[in-house]
This record gives C-alpha cells, structure tokens and sequence, in this order.
C-alpha cells in the first residue's frame, strides 16, 4: 500500500472524519454475497417455510429489491458493490481484460485479478480506518491484498474456483497469496484438503442434491453436473471457513460470498419453468432436476445460519444478491445454460439488526437501493464517513430515527487518494486462466 493512501487515512482519523480513534465500537457487520438470488424463487420457498433463516432476517428488519447495472457480469457488479463505483471508475471492465476504450477482448488477456481493480474496496477501507476485517472469496480479490487488521481468504474465480484452487499443477505447490496474511494459509489447510471434489464433500453433494443418471440422453445434464459439483465444493469449503474464522474471532467487517443459487439458475432454469421454452424439455429431467434451484436456495439459506451461530445478536446482518434470474435462451435446446439476468433483472436485499427498521416482507416488493449503495451503507453501518464520489449514497431511510440521530451524516471526498496504482491481471499458476475460461463459458459468458 502507498504511503498516500495510509497518510490519508491517518489525517482523516486526527480529524475525526472517518470514524474517529482505532477500533469500532458499535455492532460487527456481517455481509452474505449471494450471487444470483431471484426473489421469484426466494419468496415462494420463504412462504413455505423452507428458508428459515433468511425468512427471520427480512421478518425482523428489511426486505425488498436491489437494483443492478447493465451489462451484468458478477466481477463487474461484485467489483461496483464492494467499491461504489462506475466500471469506467474501477477498472474492471469484464471477466477478462478488454481495452477500455472499445471494450474489446485484449489478445492472451488473462482474468482480471485485484491488482487490477483502480480504487479501494470497503475491505481496504475499512482496515485503513482502524476496523477489523474478515473477506472470505469475494470476486477478484485474489491476489490477498494486504490490509491492516484483515484476515482475507481470496478468490480468483468465484464460481470456478474449486477448478484453480484444486488444480493439478496449483494445489501441489499451493495457490500463492490466497490468503493475507500469509500464516492464514496453514490454519486454513485442513478445511481446504476436505474441500477437494474426491473429498468428504462428495458425499454431503450427493445428500442434497442426488445424481444424474447414465446414459447418451443426459450426456448435457452430466457436463452440469460436474461443474455444479465444483461450484458446491468451492462454496462449501469457503462457508466453513468463514465459520471457522468466525468462531475465531468476529470481526468488525464480515464478508462471505456465495455462488451456488447463481450457478443452479444459470443451469436448470429450464427444468423448474420448462413452460416458458420453445421446445419441449423431457418430463423425466424436468421431474428429476426441477428443484435443483430450490435446494441450492435452501443450502445457501443453511449455510447463513450456520455462520449466523457464530456471530452476536446484536450484529447488522446485510444479504444482497448482483441480480436476479429468468428464463433465457428460449429458442435454445442445445444450449447448456438456460437462466440469464445480462439484461440486469434486480437482486435481493435483506437487512436486519439493531438500527434497522422492521418492515419485514409484505406485499409487493420495492426497490429499496441499488448495487452502488452497498458501499456507502456499508461504510455508515461502521461509523466510517461516506465517500463524496461513491456513485450511489448511504441508505439511511433503512434506519430507524433513533439510530440515525445517534449517527449524524459524515462525508469525506474520497478514499482513492494514494491508492496504489492498477497493474495488469496475474496468473495463480499454471494455466489457472484456462480453468477460469472453461468454467465461464459453461455457464454461457463466451
């Protein structure tokens, strides 16, 4: 980190305008990024009792629409949420590096990685600020950068991650900086050897989801099958470890991202809503695979309570999602994937703990924010001053009077200034790119 950023930081806490002091006083944060949750889903499964976790917190706080931006690409979104900026802004433009100008693909580009992200992300914030922090897989946060107070748990991939973390090639020697600090890495060890598809997760996949069956007629179910499998061991492995960590020590800031209600829509849409395609799509499969999305809804609602037991009552819960999900590719039986949100379908917000009006979910639901309000909400949640050039702007009507009378609006002109400078993406060993690039174009990004 330059000295500029850190020199900042430090006049803004002698001043008082970023929180004031070391340390965080108020109630930790604790953030679940869930990738592709689709109120069209969650809300019938909520009726049914069959989320009952996400059900308590939107019961017991606020609940309704996130507005995303267009085009939506989860490293984009995820990148806008965690730093409340334009894409033009932040630098990262698509999965892989394009020339920003035209947006074209650049030739050989590689996967954009965090050194290439242009501005600080609320983790670095936070942790320049005197809050402690614990980030666990989000988007393009790998290379671990290193934070002041942080324990950070990178991911190059999200949803393909398990491809690169348990690569040939990458795991023997192990995946570099995928952890800040360093030390984190060997605690996280065994958590990560479990992980492994052949390991003891297998047989937790297949008790929550069954198989596919053989045979030349499943041939495209089986290319889904494996790559789901992969998306349930990476998330998996990176839940317990976020539950791990939790038992360790909560931080101020907690972060857990989440892509499995993402990867399930993107593949089996056309099995739970087989009446929107232009084909006919098999009754068997439909009957076999039709609530493949809504267990992955009820696993991700699973893993949040159990996250949830290690963290105080008194903690200010957020669940957001980058976008929604529908029907796609209509006209396209061949086509492995069948759900799609590039047209920007609006996510799922959900937050709940002390301050936080109680509206619960009634009704017809109602654009409550948008993805460019995460950060500076984020940032009022942790008595931080709210950045001046954030796009979007601290949702201070989800608060109750009182909250907000005892935390009067503060502004900074930014958190950039000194900020290291952006550099070209890197590559977490041998051929991990080719991993991330096969894993993308399964869920129909290429």
């Amino acid at each position: 980190m330059k000295r500029g950023f850190r020199g900042l930081a430090a006049i803004l806490l002698a001043a008082g305008c970023a929180g004031g002091g070391s340390g965080h006083d108020g109630p930790p944060v604790v953030v679940f990024a869930v990738d592709g949750l689709e109120w069209s889903v969650l809300q019938p499964l909520m009726e049914a009792g069959r989320t009952p976790h996400l059900t308590a917190l939107a019961e017991r706080g606020l609940a309704g629409l996130l507005s995303t931006d267009v085009p939506t690409m989860s490293p984009v979104i995820w990148t806008t949420v965690a730093t409340g900026a334009h894409r033009k802004d932040h630098g990262i433009l698509f999965f892989t590096e394009v020339e920003p100008q035209t947006g074209k693909e650049l030739p050989d580009a590689l996967p954009y990685t965090s050194n290439c992200r242009k501005v600080p992300a609320i983790w670095n914030v936070a942790g320049e600020n005197g809050r402690s922090v614990l980030s666990v897989a989000w988007w393009v946060s790998w290379p671990a950068e290193e934070v002041p107070g942080a324990r950070i748990v990178a991911s190059y991939a999200a949803q393909v991650q398990a491809k690169v973390l348990w690569k040939a090639g990458v795991w023997e020697g192990g995946l570099e900086e995928l952890t800040y600090p360093a030390g984190l890495q060997d605690r996280i060890m065994p958590l990560l050897q479990d992980g492994a598809p052949i390991g003891p997760l297998a047989n937790e996949f297949t008790d929550r989801f069954g198989g596919v069956p053989d045979g030349v007629a499943w041939g495209m179910e089986h290319a889904m099958e494996g790559n789901f499998r992969f998306a349930f061991h990476g998330d998996r492995t990176h839940q317990r470890i976020f539950c791990a960590e939790l038992e360790e020590r909560v931080a101020d800031l907690n972060l857990l991202y989440t892509g499995l209600a993402d990867v399930a829509g993107h593949y089996y849409w056309r099995y739970r809503e087989p009446e929107a395609y232009e084909y006919r799509v098999s009754p068997q499969k439909v009957e076999l695979l039709g609530d493949r999305i809504d267990r992955a809804y009820e696993v991700v609602d699973r893993w949040i309570g159990e996250a949830l037991e290690h963290v105080p009552d008194d903690a200010l819960i957020l669940v957001l999602s980058d976008h929604g999900m529908h029907a796609d590719r209509l006209d396209e039986p061949q086509s492995i994937p069948s759900g799609g949100h590039l047209d920007g379908p609006p996510g799922v917000v959900i937050a709940a703990g002390p301050g936080v009006r109680r509206e619960g979910l009634h009704g017809e639901l109602q654009v409550l924010g948008s993805v460019y309000d995460v950060m500076p909400t984020l940032c009022a949640w942790l008595d931080l001053a709210v950045p001046e050039d954030a796009v979007g702007t601290a949702r201070r009507e989800w608060m109750t009077d009182e909250w907000r009378a005892a935390h009067p609006e503060r502004s900074v002109p930014t958190y950039a200034a000194g900020f290291r400078p952006a550099t070209p993406p890197r590559e977490p060993g041998i051929d991990a790119n080719e991993a991330f690039l096969e894993g993308m174009k399964s869920l129909g990004y290429f």
